[in-house]
């Protein structure tokens, strides 16, 4: 499990994700689109685990070690995020 940082095609689907999100909150309150995109990536990520594994015992035997994955790379994600919009947050606050 990696994530591809340097990945045209991985960038592009954040972009759309981001875009939609951006879409939503015109309509919908916002406070309930971030924790929705993190449910929805979350039960996308045990249903990886869970189509990478086969079976049941297998998924259970890796449970905690992708789960300790995906926590690492989400507080690294939330550490590179908050700072890249701590430096740049007029530029972004305007668009």
């Amino acid at each position: 499990m990696t994530t591809p940082s340097n990945d045209e095609q991985f960038w592009q689907l954040v972009d759309s994700f981001i875009s939609l999100a951006n879409d939503k909150a015109q309509t919908m309150d916002r406070n309930i689109i971030g924790p929705a995109i993190l449910f929805a990536a979350t039960r996308f990520n045990a249903y990886m685990l869970a189509s990478s594994t086969g079976t049941v015992e297998v998924f259970s035997q890796q449970k905690d070690e992708a789960i300790k994955y995906y926590k690492d790379q989400h507080e690294k994600m939330l550490n590179d995020n908050f700072g890249d919009f701590e430096t740049n947050f007029e530029k972004y606050r305007s668009n």
